[in-house]
């Protein structure tokens, strides 16, 4: 099995969280959103995983040069952006000579087990692409799927108006198929899994197979979705818990209260008082400034 983590998007709507980094390398405990993926793809018999870069590449680069992952990144760049399913031809090679190729979203956060439940139950299926699917209480901003009488697949709408506010079955940004999928990938434009690939494979009715998901997963898309993941991770009861780098700085006087994450080489300032934030690498928090349920870029 090969295992692909997307890593190019710009991360736009993470600004000006993302104005250093990629949305991927963003902070999560100890580690990153990344690294927690790899940590959690590891058990599954990939051997490596494959990143695409392009936003802030030079920056990813050095992050795995120096970081001690559960298993070693390959990484390449691409030179245009080519969309979460079009990213495969960034890695054409390896994955068509794989048995079972795995993509993931590099901006999620998913409860222990999800990637090992989809590659499990992709390959007891047969499926020729196994799609993760949890149910969220508004469609509106995912791909939705319709499903049939006995909840197989029938269509899937790229984030509809009609799903605003309703309770759905969503496209979760992570997918198992076959190499042989490969070869319908075009080398031009964007190329996407919920608006070109699994649309097309279920007009054809091909085997597409959902594998339902009601453990934690998040979209850590925005800036309020990524600080409430940070802070669940630290202490999902609330509570106080706190992570501070060993590279960060935080002055004796500073008072840290709830949940608080300070990155490597932030500074927390004299007097300055923090409660439930999350200071991301590099930022300063200026002396005697209060900040709450917020993230200090």
């Amino acid at each position: 099995m090969e295992c692909l983590i997307l890593g190019a998007g710009a991360g736009s709507r993470l600004m000006p969280l993302t104005a250093r980094l990629p949305k991927p390398l963003l902070p999560l405990g100890p580690t990153t959103i990344l690294g927690r993926l790899v940590d959690q793809v590891a058990p599954l018999g990939a051997r490596r995983i494959l990143c695409n870069l392009h936003h802030h590449a030079e920056a990813a680069e050095d992050y795995f040069a120096r970081a001690d992952l559960a298993l070693p990144v390959v990484t390449r760049r691409e030179d245009r952006l080519r969309g979460p399913a079009g990213a495969m031809l960034t890695f054409e090679d390896e994955l068509t000579a794989a048995d079972t190729v795995l993509v993931v979203s590099g901006d999620l956060y998913l409860g222990d087990g999800a990637l090992a439940e989809l590659v499990r139950r992709h390959h007891e299926s047969g499926s020729d692409l196994s799609v993760l699917a949890v149910e969220v209480d508004d469609g509106s901003r995912f791909g939705v799927f319709r499903l049939d009488d006995g909840g197989r697949p029938t269509a899937l709408d790229e984030k509809p108006a009609w799903a605003a506010g309703r309770r759905s079955w969503v496209s979760g940004g992570a997918y198992c198929l076959r190499p042989e999928l490969l070869k319908r990938v075009p080398t031009e434009g964007l190329y996407d899994f919920g608006a070109h690939l699994i649309p097309e494979l279920l007009a054809e009715r091909a085997a597409v197979g959902l594998v339902p998901w009601l453990g934690r997963w998040d979209d850590l898309g925005t800036t309020d979705s990524y600080r409430r993941a940070v802070l669940d991770d630290l202490a999902p009861a609330g509570g106080d818990a706190r992570h501070v780098a060993p590279t960060a700085r935080v002055h004796p006087s500073a008072l840290l209260t709830g949940r608080v994450l300070v990155a490597d080489d932030a500074v927390v300032g004299a007097g300055a008082r923090l409660h439930d934030t999350v200071v991301l690498p590099g930022a300063t928090v200026p002396d005697h400034t209060t900040v709450a349920d917020g993230c200090v870029a």
